[in-house]
């Protein structure tokens, strides 16, 4: 492989993370547990950073709670990802609900989660306050709401890094 090609494998691999799946699982009075799981794919023969996220409370409408993310590096170098968004894509109710129903604040666009080389840590993991990390909500909004009980919700995640020794 040579130089140009391993160099845009990596910056390619660090663009990873889409079509990760965090599921809602909303319960009694509009409140909500997580668990999910999801990879990306840059293309070729490149294996990918994995990211999944799991959110440190319950949601309702106008709650607001951090998505501790969990990141995977299977390559023999360290990473440093940086740019990290977090978007809702979809969302699958048994009522009226929307992904406009739900709101992201984004991660601090200057944070660098910087991974060792094979290695897996979490936001937390890594000593980084969970008022740093993205958030996930469902919107208050003046409007029956009650659709939105049980739903599942997709995620995608964006990212840019570079190798961690440079």
């Amino acid at each position: 492989m040579t130089k140009t090609t391993r160099r845009t494998s990596l910056t390619a691999c660090a663009l990873v993370l889409i079509a990760v799946v965090v599921l809602l699982f909303l319960r009694g009075c509009e409140s909500a547990v997580t668990a999910g799981t999801g990879a990306g794919d840059a293309g070729g023969a490149v294996q990918v950073v994995r990211i999944e996220g799991d959110l440190a409370g319950t949601i309702s409408p106008g709650v607001v709670v951090p998505l501790d993310l969990r990141f995977t590096n299977p390559h023999d170098v360290g990473l440093s990802i940086t740019g990290l968004t977090v978007v809702v894509r979809g969302v699958v109710a048994p009522g009226s609900c929307a992904v406009d129903d739900f709101e992201v604040d984004q991660a601090p666009a200057d944070l660098r989660v910087t991974l060792a080389a094979r290695a897996t840590n979490t936001l937390s993991g890594l000593g980084f306050p969970s008022t740093t990390w993205p958030r996930l909500g469902m919107r208050d909004l003046p409007v029956d709401q009650d659709g939105c009980k049980g739903a599942s919700l997709t995620l995608d995640y964006t990212a840019s890094g570079t190798r961690g020794d440079r």
